[in-house]
């Protein structure tokens, strides 16, 4: 039912959940943002990262596939995107949760010149630390849409979905998804993109016009297995103190490039499969990368059952598995593109989590790990962040109106308190 002017304009742009479990945030705490196939979820612990308190589900049954947590200009808000019957919607919450931007229509919408409806929001990136108020989202169909008031309104980026190459990708297993974006923290006009099946694509001019970037990457369903554009791209990922240095997750296939994506090789040296989805920088080391290898298109688990991390130390010469804390024995787990993320502490934390609705973490940039949480819906992303103390000008008006009230049904997880529930992190027995 389309809402009438008057009623639209009268329509609450914030909900209030009542009855969800949320958690108590303090200066400096370390937040893992959840987002699964039926909600989001919220975790928080402090540097030691030994103890977690869980928030939520929020948005109960939406899909979450896209979350940021965006701390610049002395903001502490949460992004999330929900799916669901009625539409794909992107939503904030400056106050941890507690509520939420609830907006009456979808702010990122195809112009009608498209022909083309939102069917998911992949990928949530912010703009530079410099640009507050910019923000990115990658989206199915595969396009690029940008904000620049702090998600208020969003336009297509016209480069890139007008390029020729456009009607010719195709769906990946997912959908036709742009769904990385990365922005070159040494020169202020380049991006990159990666598409599921499109492959890479690379902006110098601030997104007017756009390259393929795919030579040396393989594209094993089709009869040229290196073509110009349309491989199926899983993942890619830069370390800020190498910019020229981008690490890519194909469908089979891991690869390096050492000059801006013109070109890449092969580095799946040593690990027991080149398929996977997730992949991650260290936060410090440009040398270090995570991955974590399934067995087969056909078959996509952990390979022989075990589920194992694996890292390169050298940026790719070698990887070496990491395993202990992790099952090894009928571990039939698949971890997804955007269900891994690394903090920013010293040892590093390595989080991931898994289709079966579990997490685990590294206190310790993976050499041990222990289960942070089980008994959720199929984990789709995992993201994090620090928080720091908010600014006077970023504060959120309280109360936010007009408003409106949600009851959800409680958390799934143990409960120690009607207020919070808060988990211990042990080494996993198997």
């Amino acid at each position: 039912m389309n809402l009438s002017e008057p009623a639209a304009r009268s329509a609450p742009r914030t909900t209030v959940l009542h009855n969800v479990q949320h958690i108590n945030v303090r200066k400096g705490d370390f937040l893992l943002l959840v987002g699964t196939t039926k909600g989001a979820f919220l975790l928080r612990s402090n540097a030691q990262r030994m103890r977690w308190e869980v928030g939520g589900p929020y948005f109960h049954g939406h899909a979450i596939y896209a979350m940021a947590y965006d701390g610049r200009g002395g903001q502490q808000r949460i992004w999330a995107s929900t799916q669901s019957y009625w539409g794909t919607m992107l939503r904030s919450s400056d106050d941890f949760g507690k509520s939420w931007t609830n907006p009456q229509e979808a702010a990122i919408r195809f112009p009608a010149d498209t022909g083309l409806s939102l069917k998911n929001i992949w990928q949530i990136a912010l703009g530079r630390p410099d640009e507050p108020d910019v923000l990115y989202c990658g989206v199915e169909p595969a396009a690029l849409f940008e904000s620049r008031d702090g998600g208020e309104s969003w336009s297509i980026v016209r480069g890139l979905f007008d390029h020729p190459h456009r009607p010719r990708w195709v769906p990946g297993n997912g959908g036709l998804a742009l769904h990385t974006i990365l922005l070159d923290p040494a020169t202020t006009q380049r991006m990159y993109v990666a598409i599921s099946a499109g492959g890479v694509y690379r902006t110098d001019d601030g997104g007017c016009t756009w390259t393929a970037q795919n030579r040396g990457i393989r594209a094993m369903f089709v009869p040229n297995k290196y073509p110009e554009f349309g491989q199926c791209v899983h993942k890619i990922a830069m370390h800020p103190a190498r910019p020229e240095r981008l690490f890519l997750q194909n469908h089979w296939g891991l690869y390096r490039s050492d000059d801006h994506a013109e070109n890449w090789r092969d580095i799946a040296n040593g690990v027991p499969s080149d398929f996977g989805f997730a992949l991650v920088t260290h936060p410090t080391n440009p040398d270090w990368v995570y991955a974590v290898p399934v067995e087969s298109d056909q078959f996509r688990c952990a390979c022989d059952g075990r589920l194992r991390v694996y890292r390169t130390r050298n940026a790719g010469a070698s990887w070496e598995p990491l395993m202990r804390g992790l099952p090894q024995k009928r571990a039939y787990e698949t971890v997804l593109r955007d269900a891994m993320t690394a903090d920013s502490f010293d040892p590093a934390g390595i989080y991931f989590g898994t289709r079966s609705g579990q997490i685990f973490g590294s206190r310790d940039e993976g050499r041990n790990w222990q289960k942070v949480l089980d008994g959720l819906p199929s984990v789709v992303c995992l993201r994090n962040g620090v928080v720091e103390e908010a600014s006077a000008d970023s504060r959120p008006s309280s109360p936010r109106a007009p408003v409106s009230t949600s009851s959800q049904a409680k958390s799934p997880v143990p409960k120690r308190s009607r207020r919070t529930a808060t988990h211990k992190s042990r080494p996993t027995k198997r």
